[in-house]
C-alpha cells in the first residue's frame, strides 16, 4: 500500500473551499476489504434490529456490538497496536493498516496545511501532540434500497461540545458503491468565503434537504462519486444527503480525524483524574 502525498494545489483548494475529491482512492483490494467488513457489521445490525429505524444507517465497527464493552478498552481506544489486534478480529490487518495510513496520512496533510495557514504560530504554541493528526472515529454510513434515511444540512463540528471544537477536523466520505443523486449521495456547500472558512452567511433551517437543489449560497452541489473514490471534508464544511431512491445498498466509509487529542474535561471536582479522549485517539505516523 503506497501513500499519496496531496499537491499544493489540492492543499490550497481544500483551505479554500472547505473539501477536496481524490477519484480512485482506494485500490479495487483495499475497496473489496471495506465493502465485505461493511456487509458484516449490517449483517450484525439486523440481527439485533432494523438498520434505519435503530441504527439510523450509521454503524461504527466498534459501536455496533459486534465486540463486547469490555473489549473496547482505554488502549484500544488510544493505542495504535492494541487498536489494531482488536480490529484484526473483524477484518484483515490490511484493512485497518489502509485506515490510519492512507486515510490517516492524507487527511494529516489537510489538517496541518489549514491550522498553518490560519494561525502560523497555533501549532508551536500548543501541546507536542497538537501537530499530530488522531483517527477521532470511523463509521460506515449505509441506506438500504427505497429508503428515505436522510440527513439534514449540518457541520461535523457542531456534534462537539462547545470546548472540543477548537480542533481541526476532517472527515472521508469514501462511497463504496457508485453514487448519484438517486441513491443518497451527499451534497456540499462550499465555504462562501476563502478568508473565512466555515462562516456561512445565512442560515438554513434543519430540515431543509436539497429536494430540487439547496436554498443556500447558490453555490452547493450533488457530489457523484465512483466507488472507491474520497471526499475529504472539513469539520465545518455543510453538507447533507437525500434517501436512497435506488432498488440496492448505499454504503460509504468515514473515518474522521483530528489535529490533536480531542478530549473531554474532567469532572470539576475530579482529583487525579486525566481527561478521556471523546471517541478515539489513535495516532497518525508522521
Amino acid at each position: 500500500m503506497s501513500s499519496i502525498r496531496l499537491t499544493d494545489e489540492q492543499l490550497a483548494f481544500f483551505r479554500t473551499r472547505g473539501y477536496l475529491v481524490v477519484p480512485g482512492f482506494l485500490s479495487a483490494h483495499e475497496l473489496g476489504l471495506y465493502r465485505t467488513e461493511s456487509e458484516t457489521l449490517v449483517n450484525r445490525c439486523y440481527e439485533q434490529g432494523d438498520l434505519v429505524a435503530d441504527w439510523g444507517c450509521v454503524v461504527e465497527p466498534l459501536g455496533c456490538g459486534y465486540f463486547a464493552e469490555s473489549e473496547i478498552t482505554a488502549d484500544v481506544r488510544t493505542e495504535r497496536t492494541q487498536y489494531a489486534e482488536l480490529r484484526a478480529q473483524l477484518s484483515p490487518r490490511q484493512l485497518v493498516q489502509c485506515t490510519l495510513d492512507r486515510f490517516g496520512q492524507c487527511a494529516q496533510q489537510l489538517l496541518l496545511c489549514s491550522q498553518r495557514m490560519a494561525n502560523p504560530r497555533t501549532i508551536t504554541e500548543h501541546l507536542p501532540d497538537a501537530d499530530t493528526a488522531f483517527l477521532l472515529n470511523e463509521q460506515y454510513i449505509v441506506k438500504p434500497p427505497h429508503t428515505r434515511a436522510e440527513f439534514a444540512w449540518h457541520q461535523d463540528t457542531l456534534y462537539f461540545r462547545p470546548e472540543e471544537r477548537s480542533h481541526a477536523i476532517v472527515s472521508v466520505w469514501t462511497p463504496l458503491d457508485d453514487v448519484s443523486v438517486g441513491n443518497g449521495t451527499v451534497w456540499v456547500d462550499p465555504f462562501p468565503d476563502p478568508n473565512r472558512p466555515g462562516c456561512y452567511g445565512q442560515s438554513m433551517a434543519a430540515d431543509t434537504l436539497p429536494h430540487g437543489g439547496p436554498a443556500s449560497s447558490g453555490t452547493a452541489f450533488a457530489v457523484e462519486l465512483a466507488a472507491g473514490s474520497a471526499l475529504f471534508m472539513d469539520g465545518r464544511l455543510r453538507h447533507c444527503s437525500t434517501g436512497n431512491g435506488s432498488g440496492r445498498f448505499r454504503s460509504v466509509y468515514m473515518p474522521q480525524f483530528s489535529l490533536g487529542r480531542v478530549e473531554r474535561p474532567c469532572p470539576a471536582g475530579a482529583k487525579d483524574a486525566d481527561p478521556t479522549c471523546t471517541a478515539f485517539a489513535i495516532p497518525i505516523p508522521k
